[in-house]
């Protein structure tokens, strides 16, 4: 077979070095690491914004709604609810990415969460 006439001769100092820097920048992994590392460490940045926040104005939650059968939650036993959910989604999240794994779907249950505290400071109600 012939040889491919594109090719650059690899005898050149530094080429070594740039091919590897090269390799190193199209690895697939770094960016989704990079990536994973900086959506947790953004929404752990949000999350910890919205529990202070909750906690820092608890006066504003919304009575309980009047049901028939007389089945209500309190309050104080749903309050701790998102704070908590977000705050072990996220540890696990940190946990498996500090162990070398990333795995998503405790990133989105921390989303969840926070989306839960930000739905529950807009409407102005304790989720």
């Amino acid at each position: 077979m012939g040889s491919n006439v594109i090719e650059q001769p690899r005898n050149q100092p530094g080429t070594e070095c740039l091919e590897q820097e090269a390799e190193a920048l199209r690895f697939p992994g770094t960016g989704q690491l990079i990536c994973y590392w900086g959506a947790l460490v953004l929404l752990t940045a949000a999350s910890v914004y919205l529990i202070h926040l909750q906690f820092a104005h608890p006066g504003r939650c919304v009575q309980p709604a009047n049901d028939p059968f007389g089945i209500v939650t309190p309050p104080w036993l749903m309050l701790p609810v998102p704070p908590l959910g977000a705050i072990g989604s996220l540890g696990h999240a940190f946990w498996q990415a500090i162990r070398g794994r990333q795995c998503w779907k405790w990133i989105l249950a921390g989303v969840a969460f926070a989306g839960l505290l930000a739905s529950g400071e807009l409407l102005g109600t304790c989720v």
